[in-house]
């Protein structure tokens, strides 16, 4: 039986902070798009999770992500793990537009869609995340991310102060849900897998790092919700929270 845990890894997009382009069905709407289009032509799936509406993805939907297993097989997981930039990327995007939208992209519309989405943050992942820190636990941030995006989103909170490791997908040239990515996270944390609780809003995500033998918790609509299921696993293997 393992022992108690040792540390917990958070994701950031839709864990620490909110979940992405909010609004989004109604800039589709308003500029005459299909529904979902738009994400479909940015991520390849028009129910990517980490996104605004995450939970409403259909079973189908995370079939198909957890199909497609880590491979590297659209432009946006590329540049996840650092093969293209964001020019490219972008590039990318105008091209397929006619194809996925049924119509060119509105690149004026859609980057004034995109300066109006701010970043939000679930403070109470946070507090808590301190709150562990403090009672002695080992923590980690394990985030697919973009390399040109990290100055912003480390400006959201304090990264440095709360974790010991970070692991960016764009740094280290892996993305979740490789196994390979959750392996070097841990070992840079000096833990083994079977001694750490996995926090992610990605069923995909979370279906690996529980492949690897960590804790997990799915990360859904309310944060509350998510945090009274990391207490009870943290209390379940050995881990009390002071009052």
């Amino acid at each position: 039986m393992p022992g108690p845990i040792e540390a917990v890894i958070f994701d950031y997009g839709g864990v620490i902070s909110s979940p992405l382009f909010r609004g989004v069905g109604r800039f589709e709407a308003d500029m005459g798009y299909p529904p979902g289009a738009v994400l479909e032509l940015l991520f390849g799936e028009a129910a990517y999770i980490g996104v605004e509406g995450r939970a409403h993805a259909s079973t189908r939907d995370v079939e198909r992500a957890s199909a497609a297993s880590h491979a590297v097989t659209h432009d946006w997981h590329r540049l996840e793990v650092g093969e293209i930039g964001l020019d490219e990327y972008l590039a990318g995007v105008v091209e397929r537009a006619p194809a996925v939208l049924g119509a060119p992209l509105d690149t004026g519309a859609y980057f004034t869609f995109l300066s109006r989405m701010p970043i939000g943050v679930h403070w109470a992942v946070v507090h808590r995340a301190r709150e562990l820190r403090d009672r002695g636990l080992r923590l980690g941030l394990l985030t697919n991310n973009v390399r040109e995006w990290g100055e912003r989103w480390r400006t959201t909170f304090p990264v440095d102060e709360l974790f010991e490791v970070v692991v960016d997908s764009s740094d280290v040239g892996m993305r979740k849900p490789d196994p390979r990515v959750y392996r070097l996270t841990c070992e840079r944390l000096g833990v083994a897998p079977d001694v750490v609780a996995f926090v992610d809003d990605n069923h995909e995500n979370v279906a690996a790092a529980r492949a690897l033998g960590m804790e997990t918790v799915h990360f859904g609509e309310d944060p509350f919700e998510a945090l009274a299921e990391l207490d009870r696993i943290l209390e379940r293997r050995g881990v009390r929270r002071t009052r």
